[in-house]
């Protein structure tokens, strides 16, 4: 374990209960919640968030709330979209042949670069939108180590395709 995942694991286990309760009065979904802070953590671990600073809590909790409110804003923007979408009509809206090309090389990078836990991991979470809780009690693992999984495969990820 490096020096970045043992300082996410100790704020994780500092924090992340506070943050739970904050972001369930958010959003108002336990799931929700609990995915919102493993996300937190998990640009945490992957350096997308910076562990410098004598007011780690307070970003911590700007960043949870900045988490929620996109994840509210999404919803919103579903439900108008819905609202005005008949599910008579039904549109085909098919990516065009390069969006599945690019699609295929990110699952077989996936398939053939990650460890095969953190594979299994990004496509419990991404393919199938299974909760880290879900996940962590079907792999019989912590939470933490399903987010670390993700982070370690969101960060192999980014520096493969961006």
């Amino acid at each position: 374990m490096n020096a970045r995942q043992e300082d996410t694991a100790s704020l994780f286990h500092r924090h992340a209960s506070k943050m739970k309760v904050v972001a369930q009065l958010i959003l108002g979904d336990n799931d929700e919640a609990d995915d919102a802070v493993g996300d937190v953590f998990a640009d945490v671990a992957t350096g997308k968030i910076s562990t410098e600073g004598d007011k780690m809590e307070a970003m911590l909790f700007t960043c949870l709330r900045n988490r929620c409110l996109n994840i509210l804003k999404r919803k919103s923007l579903f439900e108008k979209i819905k609202g005005k979408m008949k599910l008579e009509n039904h549109i085909d809206i098919s990516p065009p042949d390069r969006q599945i090309a690019r699609l295929e090389e990110i699952l077989d990078f996936i398939d053939t670069q990650l460890t095969q836990q953190t594979a299994r991991i990004v496509r419990m979470h991404y393919q199938k939108k299974m909760k880290y809780r879900e996940i962590a009690a079907e792999l019989g693992i912590s939470e933490a180590a399903v987010y670390k999984h993700l982070a370690q495969g969101i960060k192999k990820l980014k520096e493969k395709f961006n």
